[in-house]
């Protein structure tokens, strides 16, 4: 067991760490969601990370993208995901896909992870991962979040797809915005899954969806 691990046994096994360091995980989307689940997933010890995204920063994202900051406006956030691995983890290898996730090229750079985390903003690529997921016997593990609200949910091919919790695009981050709690603590929350399938401890959101409203501290679990 390294030293860097040593704080996570107790919470998890040493069992379990061992798993992570076999385990290739894949991140879609490095905004807001995506750069603390990159932060995490690097200090967890995982072996592999796959991270997808086309977009460079602009200044809009320094107030919650954790990736960001003023050296690296204007530059493609694959590949300073890439860079952050590297100062927190060597033993975390990053593979950089600076791509927008279709459903026609999503069997390109997925296949390979066993969990994937959804950590878009657009509707018809969550519906699209979530399909791909199913089809492929893979776990995803969704996050979303606007404001004070937020989702947390795991679909695999024995859940309902994505569609059926979400029907439509909301659009409701255009109104609320997105201050940086709200990616902070759902991208937690969609770790500590990841944490509890990789664990086999507690009980995790498998056809349930964890829906936040800090603005009124209510979080609820739903069936879907």
């Amino acid at each position: 067991m390294q030293n860097r691990y040593l704080k996570n046994i107790g919470t998890i096994s040493e069992v379990a760490q061992a798993k992570m360091g076999i385990t290739t995980v894949a991140v879609v989307g490095l905004g807001g969601i995506g750069g603390f689940l990159i932060e995490g997933l690097s200090r967890l010890g995982v072996k592999k990370i796959i991270g997808v995204d086309m977009d460079a920063f602009e200044e809009s994202n320094l107030n919650r993208q954790i990736l960001s900051n003023i050296n690296n406006i204007g530059k493609y956030k694959v590949f300073e995901a890439e860079k952050r691995v590297k100062e927190i983890n060597h033993n975390v290898y990053f593979e950089p896909i600076k791509e927008k996730a279709y459903a026609e090229n999503l069997d390109a750079f997925l296949y390979e992870a066993q969990f994937i985390f959804d950590a878009t903003d657009n509707y018809d690529i969550r519906k699209s991962l979530s399909k791909f997921a199913q089809k492929n016997n893979k776990i995803l593990i969704h996050g979303g979040c606007a404001g004070w609200y937020g989702q947390v949910t795991i679909i695999t091919p024995e859940t309902p797809p994505f569609e059926k919790l979400i029907k439509s695009p909301s659009g409701i981050e255009n109104e609320t915005g997105n201050p940086v709690f709200s990616p902070m603590l759902i991208a937690s929350l969609e770790l500590s899954e990841f944490c509890k399938i990789i664990s086999q401890k507690g009980e995790i959101l498998k056809g349930y969806c964890l829906l936040i409203d800090l603005l009124n501290n209510n979080f609820r679990k739903i069936e879907y």
